[in-house]
């Protein structure tokens, strides 16, 4: 369950918007960057023991 949720947090945005605007929204490396940063840290937020944080 927490690989499919870490899957969707770092995917579901970034599909969704090529999929709804076309290829004008495919994203910048940099924007990927920044996307995957703020998925690892949702996830983190929410799996990682307080101790580890």
């Amino acid at each position: 369950m927490a690989a499919s949720q870490f899957n969707w947090l770092v995917m579901a945005d970034p599909v969704n918007r090529v999929m709804m605007l076309g290829d004008e929204a495919i994203p910048t490396k940099q924007e990927i960057h920044r996307h995957a940063e703020a998925a690892v840290a949702t996830f983190l937020a929410a799996f990682l023991h307080p101790d580890k944080r």
